[in-house]
């Protein structure tokens, strides 16, 4: 056990090292030797563990991916829905040094998912993982009586993560115009006008005031 938590932990490391040397470098541009020396670490060490830059790649995205799914997990589950799921997105906003180069690394790999199978579904995957999260919990603030019973939840978690989507890319982008507080005060924005006692809403389910 102690043995296969250190080969876990190592090849927890090296993807680390490989996100910063993207970031750094980009992704053509990258080579095992950067991300050995991100490591501190010899090239053999690295190839240990991935046997080719595809491998590598490949665990480096799914890295990407696991911590987003790890900073949703850790919001707090507490109502109004509406509060929760904008917790939720806005763990998605490269609003630190840490998001802003997870981004970076991450339009560097999105490329690669056009023609790159194993990588088209890692995103497909953890596109679907997201949607199908925020589809359950607008339908939980339907039940709550926070949206109409008349919306879909599937569509408009589509226009969500698209919506973020686009954000996070000015973002980085465009920073002169979309700095971290514009970025957060539109997202919050969009929570308003979403949840703004629209028509429709069930009269026999208790509202809740914005916080």
């Amino acid at each position: 056990m102690p043995r296969t938590a250190d080969h876990d932990e190592r090849r927890r490391q090296v993807a680390e090292a490989l996100l910063r040397a993207i970031a750094r470098k980009g992704l053509a541009k990258t080579t095992f030797a950067d991300v050995a020396d991100e490591l501190g670490a010899s090239v053999g060490l690295v190839q240990r563990y991935f046997r080719s830059k595809d491998d590598l790649l490949r665990f480096g995205v799914e890295h990407l991916y696991k911590r987003g799914e790890e900073r949703i997990a850790a919001v707090e589950r507490t109502l109004p829905v509406r509060d929760l799921l904008f917790r939720a997105a806005r763990t998605l906003l490269p609003l630190d040094e840490e998001r802003r180069r997870e981004l970076t690394v991450w339009l560097e790999f999105l490329p690669a998912t056009v023609h790159d199978p194993e990588m088209a579904e890692l995103h497909r995957s953890a596109t679907h993982e997201l949607i199908d999260g925020l589809t359950e919990g607008l339908a939980a603030a339907q039940r709550h009586g926070e949206l109409p019973l008349g919306l879909d939840p599937r569509a408009e978690a589509l226009a969500l993560v698209a919506f973020v989507d686009g954000l996070t890319i000015h973002r980085l982008a465009t920073a002169d115009l979309f700095d971290d507080a514009t970025a957060e005060r539109s997202l919050r924005q969009y929570f308003t006008r979403l949840f703004s006692d629209p028509e429709g809403l069930d009269p026999t389910h208790p509202q809740t005031e914005e916080n």
